[in-house]
């Protein structure tokens, strides 16, 4: 009888122990796949970090044997969740993946990868640094800006580009105009995808205004600026300042004559007075230094006169456009109530 129970527990444990290795120590083969055909910069090998290998650096080398530009490695590991990303030369360089991609997992001010194992996987293949696969469009490329200054009624010592990929920095990207043609251009290396931006002079002394719907542009969060996809390396043609098209050479220079605005400083509320060289359809539009329009109206006159009431706003400078074919003119308002 003893011995039947002492065979009866040893039974238990196996079984147990069984059940334990089934549900909680098995490892699994996961074969994880980066495409680096889309990254443009140099490395020897690549390299897959995680917290199931102490984020180690070279330890788990990964290798690209077709040389068709997809590296991969497989790995035995527990059933568990797993954070990690792609690497190479032992943390030379390593992916910078963005918050709330499907594939990724936020913690401690860290993004990763993230991947729940239930059993043996076979990943698909990401190109670096996103969830899905490569397009075959590079992640950056260099664009040339081109901008007529012909059209700017203004005074200015320099013209700066600004825009999403340099943090619309004011002075820091200083176009050049090398001919003297009045034409400044500038080389930039940029993200691929959307981007916004606007010319401006001397940081942000002046800058572009543009009207909501304008062919060029987007509004985006209030802010209307000039759009571009980016694909690839491109050059692109010359606008004049404040419009999405060439310039208007030798047409209607001075379209608008004895701008005034009374009063100015005012308390918000303000008339525009001036005279068109003819019968003209005139946009007027007033914006925050931001670039924000609080106020936009039209009229088809040759003689314009109008009443704005800007009570509603803060304090501060404001700039005023009144554009027509012909151009734009920006005067400053100064509220101070």
């Amino acid at each position: 009888m003893c011995t039947l129970k002492i065979y009866a527990m040893r039974k238990i444990i196996l079984l147990l122990a069984i059940a334990i290795s089934s549900y909680g120590y098995a490892q699994n083969d996961v074969t994880f796949k980066v495409d680096m055909n889309d990254y443009t910069g140099t490395f020897t090998e690549i390299q897959l970090n995680g917290n199931f290998n102490g984020w180690c650096g070279s330890c788990n080398p990964m290798s690209d044997d077709d040389a068709d530009g997809v590296w991969e490695v497989t790995l035995p590991l527990d059933a568990a969740s797993i954070e990690y990303k792609f690497t190479f030369d032992n943390w030379t360089g390593q992916e910078t993946l963005a918050p709330g991609l499907e594939c990724t997992l936020t913690t401690d001010g860290f993004t990763n990868r993230y991947l729940e194992i239930n059993g043996d996987t076979i990943l698909p293949v990401v190109c670096w640094e996103s969830c899905v696969a490569c397009t075959g469009m590079p992640s950056t490329a260099n664009v040339t800006f081109k901008v007529d200054m012909d059209g700017y009624s203004g005074s200015y010592t320099t013209v700066n580009l600004n825009g999403v990929f340099n943090g619309w920095c004011g002075a820091c990207a200083e176009m050049t105009d090398d001919d003297a043609d009045n034409v400044y251009e500038l080389t930039v290396n940029v993200s691929t995808g959307t981007i916004e931006y606007k010319f401006t002079v001397d940081g942000w002394d002046d800058q572009e205004m543009f009207t909501e719907g304008d062919p060029c542009t987007s509004t985006i969060d209030g802010f209307t600026n000039r759009t571009l996809e980016v694909t690839e390396d491109a050059v692109l043609d010359v606008v004049c300042w404040n419009s999405c098209a060439v310039c208007v050479v030798g047409i209607e220079e001075n379209w608008l004559e004895n701008v005034l605005i009374s009063p100015n400083p005012n308390n918000g509320v303000f008339n525009i007075k001036a005279n068109l060289s003819s019968y003209n359809n005139v946009l007027i539009s007033v914006s925050d230094i931001q670039g924000k329009i609080i106020y936009q109206t039209s009229q088809s006159n040759n003689i314009l006169n109008q009443n704005i009431d800007l009570s509603n706003a803060e304090n501060g400078i404001y700039l005023l456009n009144i554009s027509s074919q012909y151009g734009t003119i920006t005067e400053k308002i100064f509220i101070n109530k």
